[in-house]
């Protein structure tokens, strides 16, 4: 009996619609004006991840469930395979329903999006440099290596985390050492060596092997950084995207009014094309195209290299088709309510899986050694997003409507964008996530090359 408990409450799909019933549940409690909407499953989803990864740990072999627990120890609470799937509905169904509108958006707000993209990445980077600076750097646990892993995760940005690995490895740490004065030496010894056998007075020179166990901790360092701050981020741009309308007063009613009046003043420049009853053929297709774009890299010299990622590329290839509408015999033009649907089922999945992955990080983190970089990553995107809502706001006077998705897209988060469309009530922040997104990954890349320099 215990068994077919066990293995019931650890059934992955079980989990997943345990944490949408509840999180849709939480999502429906208004404060005031305030309610989480389909948000509400990220925080199921962390309360159930904990939960659960938290039992794993303590099964032992031999034990009821150890199976169970085991395989939630090597792949995670729900497989990596749910989070892109539902990630990759969500992309290309809201990139095909609002695909038609984009020119017409581009018209009206031209390289402001731009500016909002690059702008989060920067200050990103430099609030961390600064919080590493002034406090990181007083505790022997964090090294500049934690805390560009730290700036990658509170940007959830898988492509600056890889350019961060990346060039990590290709630095001359053996001219570090000779270079460093003897406290980092001794700190970079103490990375190979945790026992302190190795000191700066009995070792002269980094030889091979002990180089090649540095870039080992090194990776594994750049590594904690980002998965304490990755579910940091998400829970950060979700609540911030959530509460901004409410703390500066705007109204939502107006600004969609507003929005309408701006893109009717304009006219639409999209092409024709009838709507088709939905096609999965179709459908498959931009999915296809999209995710051998975003697998195209782009050399940028000696910064690395540049790449859209699948979400990034189904994203673009989905706003793109959709706005020339027909190419030949195949229309890109689908039913907007049967899309919709489509785009609330993959969000509803994606934001349930999202705190199910990373629910046992986010409380660990904050308990443990990691409550450093999990606060700093907090500051790292929330002045971020604070600085590019009141350039979007104030200066550039963007609607919220669309200023939501390009901040959303500035932080290359997909949780940020399903948090603006549903505060929102629209699916207009699409546009904004999707023309801004680009240069935010192309700003982290670069960003991420460029920290060493600064920094060692």
């Amino acid at each position: 009996m215990m068994k077919l408990v066990v293995s019931t409450l650890t059934n992955q799909f079980f989990l997943m619609f345990l944490a949408i019933a509840t999180g849709l549940l939480i999502g429906k409690i208004k404060i005031k004006s305030f309610s989480l909407g389909v948000s509400g499953g990220i925080f199921t989803g962390i309360v159930i991840g904990y939960i659960v990864t938290n039992w794993a740990h303590g099964v032992t072999e031999g034990g009821t469930g150890f199976s169970d627990a085991k395989r939630i120890l090597s792949t995670g609470v729900v497989a990596q395979a749910f989070f892109t799937f539902f990630l990759l509905l969500f992309l290309v169904s809201i990139g095909m329903k609002v695909g038609g509108s984009i020119g017409t958006i581009f018209k009206r707000y031209g390289m402001k999006f731009v500016v909002i993209g690059a702008v989060i990445p920067v200050i990103s980077m430099a609030t961390a440099c600064v919080l590493y600076g002034t406090v990181l750097s007083s505790k022997p646990s964090v090294t500049p290596y934690e805390t560009i892993g730290m700036f990658a995760g509170a940007m959830t940005s898988t492509p600056g985390y890889g350019t961060a690995l990346d060039a990590s490895g290709g630095l001359d740490y053996g001219r570090i050492y000779d270079e460093a004065p003897e406290k980092e030496k001794n700190a970079m010894l103490l990375k190979i060596d945790p026992s302190g056998a190795l000191t700066a007075e009995n070792t002269a020179n980094l030889n091979e092997e002990q180089t090649a166990a540095y870039k080992e901790a090194v990776s594994s360092a750049i590594s904690l950084g980002y998965t304490v701050a990755f579910p940091i981020g998400v829970l950060v741009i979700v609540v911030m995207i959530s509460i901004l309308p409410k703390v500066f007063g705007i109204d939502l009613e107006k600004e969609k009014e507003r929005y309408r009046l701006e893109l009717n003043a304009i006219g639409d420049s999209g092409k024709k094309a009838k709507e088709q009853p939905l096609n999965f053929m179709v459908i498959a297709l931009v999915a296809v195209i999209g995710i051998a774009v975003g697998n195209i890299t782009i050399p940028l010299g000696s910064f690395g290299s540049f790449s859209l990622g699948a979400a990034g590329g189904v994203l673009l290839a989905a706003l793109i088709l959709s706005y020339m509408g027909q190419i030949g015999p195949v229309n890109f033009r689908m039913d907007s309510k049967a899309l919709g649907l489509m785009y609330q089922m993959g969000l509803v999945f994606f934001m349930a899986v999202v705190g199910l992955r990373y629910g046992y990080d986010v409380v660990t983190s904050l308990m443990g050694s990691g409550l450093a970089l999990a606060v700093a990553a907090i500051f790292v995107e929330g002045i971020a997003v604070l600085v590019s809502f009141f350039i979007g706001h104030k200066v550039f006077k963007l609607n919220w409507l669309i200023l939501s998705g390009a901040i959303a897209g500035g932080c290359t988060s997909a949780p940020g964008l399903g948090a603006a469309i549903s505060s929102t009530g629209s699916e207009e922040p699409t546009a904004g996530y999707g023309a801004a997104q680009p240069f935010a990954i192309l700003a982290n890349v670069l960003l991420a090359t460029v920290f060493f320099s600064i920094m060692l």
